[in-house]
């Protein structure tokens, strides 16, 4: 009897936590986006506040890295249940490539989703701080890359603090 968790050290996927059971088919599906099996965030406007985008959810880490998982392990029960089920050793091999098969391509497209969706998070978080707080690209990069701690809320309040405390390197005398 092969177990969910044997076939899930087969392909030493990261994880780490049980996968729910899979979602029924979404009600508005797109041939497009067919490798989603939940709905997609919402984020606000650009001209949103600050705030309540951080309220929104809008600069959390990208759920799909969740989703991601959540495949390898579904992934893992359906080989389980081929390598589990009676036929025959060639019927099942095929039965179990074609499953492989398809969940990489979901997996691939929900990295490539993945990926798009932490560039547009981080870019909205880089233009409300810069929109709300002030200062310019480059010490906004600064502040994110070798100064920021802490949870979003945490980073609007450093980075307004450390604006204020930072010496002026131009000053006209």
């Amino acid at each position: 009897m092969v177990t969910t968790e044997q076939v899930l050290k087969e392909f030493n996927p990261i994880f780490g936590i049980e996968a729910p059971p899979k979602p029924d088919k979404l009600v508005k599906f797109n041939v497009f986006y067919w490798h989603r099996r939940y709905q997609i965030h919402k984020p606000l406007g650009a001209k949103a506040r600050i705030d309540e985008k951080i309220k929104n959810g809008d600069f959390e880490y990208s759920p799909y890295a969740k989703y991601i998982n959540y495949e390898y392990w579904w992934m893992a029960e359906d080989i389980a249940e081929i390598r589990n089920s009676d036929g025959g050793f060639e019927v099942k091999q095929e039965h179990e490539r074609n499953t492989i098969k398809m969940y990489n391509r979901r997996i691939e497209n929900l990295r490539k989703d993945f990926e798009r969706d932490e560039k547009d998070r981080m870019d909205s978080l880089k233009s409300s701080l810069r929109h709300w707080v002030g200062g310019t690209k480059e010490q906004m990069h600064t502040f994110i890359y070798e100064h920021a701690e802490g949870t979003t809320e945490e980073l609007v309040k450093q980075y307004r603090e450390w604006l204020q405390n930072r010496p002026e390197k131009n000053l006209p005398y």
